[in-house]
């Protein structure tokens, strides 16, 4: 049966050996059972961070992992520096600022990535935090991790890094890098069904959450390190999404790490040359930023419509996001997206006389 053409930035397309692995009796969450697959998931999830830190299981979407770091981490009243590339580092933003952070946001224009220096001018004695999205999937640019980690190594400031829509297809080194806390999520490059999150704090952030003073009940990762120790989590997680996740990092292993960031950066070298021999060009200004995750297509004024004909033709993309909306799509190349799927995109783009 051939794979369908979804290339969608998230949910992504999920493979049917993950479908597959959902399809079984439930088990309790506190059986020997589940305690060898979460000791599993874990031990795998580590690898894709790139870190010898525990990395937790949080039944949410990423959004409930970005919280879980304002709430473990930061008390009320803490300076936090944003830089501002788009629609999710807004929200990380927002999501500060709603806990009560003296938020200092350094706003960089759509399409380019946010500039270290010009992010570490705004940096004190006086920051806790510096939230940086490492793949902006609004615009398609990812940031510089490395790069920010060198320059807050050795300060007191953390370096918090939402790599939702990157881990599992951009190469990420948490423990090499320096990144403080590290967040992503089940239904991007993980190859999963929505309803899982993941996050991992280094020993500098474990201190933090000794003085951090913001309520937390569901989100306490202390409370969820004590469960994690015996393969647990404090409440039910979404226990078929472990099921899932379980199998899609099996699948990950057996490919390789190395060999999956290849992928996605061959994926994306085609899709970005085959637009612009079609006429169109990518939104990101900087070629060596664009996210290998997916692909965000300028093409003014006709995005919305690109999309709706590539659907008529079995090809799933998603549209821009406001204020880019009626000028970018946006093509995943995250997860289960091969080289013929990526064949298939831009053959009915070919199609496709606007």
């Amino acid at each position: 049966m051939k794979k369908e053409v979804v290339m969608m930035v998230g949910p992504t397309a999920v493979p049917e050996r993950v479908l597959d692995a959902m399809h079984r009796s439930s088990i309790s969450h506190r059986s020997p059972e589940y305690t060898e697959i979460h000791s599993r998931v874990r031990e795998s999830l580590k690898k894709v961070f790139g870190t010898k830190n525990e990395v937790y299981i949080l039944t949410s979407s990423g959004t409930g992992a970005m919280e879980a770091a304002i709430q473990n981490c930061f008390s009320f009243g803490d300076e936090v520096v944003v830089p501002v590339t788009g629609t999710f580092s807004a929200q990380f933003a927002a999501m500060a600022e709603a806990y009560q952070l003296k938020v200092k946001k350094v706003v960089f224009e759509l399409g380019e990535a946010a500039d270290v220096d010009k992010v570490m001018e705004e940096v004190t004695p006086e920051t806790k935090g510096v939230f940086v999205i490492h793949n902006e999937s609004s615009t398609g640019v990812f940031n510089d991790l490395e790069a920010f980690g060198k320059a807050l190594k050795d300060t007191d400031t953390l370096l918090i890094s939402d790599s939702v829509s990157g881990a599992a297809g951009l190469e990420m080194k948490m423990d090499q890098w320096n990144i403080d806390v590290l967040l992503s999520s089940s239904q991007k490059a993980l190859m999963v069904p929505t309803g899982l999150s993941f996050i991992s704090l280094n020993e500098k952030a474990w201190e933090r959450t000794k003085t951090s003073n913001i309520p937390k009940y569901y989100f306490d990762l202390n409370k969820a390190d004590e469960f994690h120790k015996i393969n647990q989590t404090p409440n039910t997680p979404a226990v078929y999404n472990v099921f899932a996740v379980d199998e899609a990092l099996k699948i990950i292993m057996e490919e390789g790490l190395e060999n999956v960031y290849n992928r996605h950066e061959e994926n994306t070298k085609l899709i970005i040359d085959g637009v612009r021999k079609l006429g169109y060009d990518i939104f990101p200004k900087d070629d060596s930023r664009a996210s290998r995750t997916l692909t965000a297509v300028y093409a003014p004024g006709k995005a919305k419509k690109i999309v709706e004909e590539l659907a008529k033709r079995g090809v799933i993309v998603n549209t821009g996001l406001p204020p880019i909306a009626d000028d970018v799509f946006r093509v995943g190349t995250m997860g289960y997206v091969y080289k013929e799927d990526v064949e298939a995109f831009l053959e009915a783009l070919k199609e496709i006389k606007l």
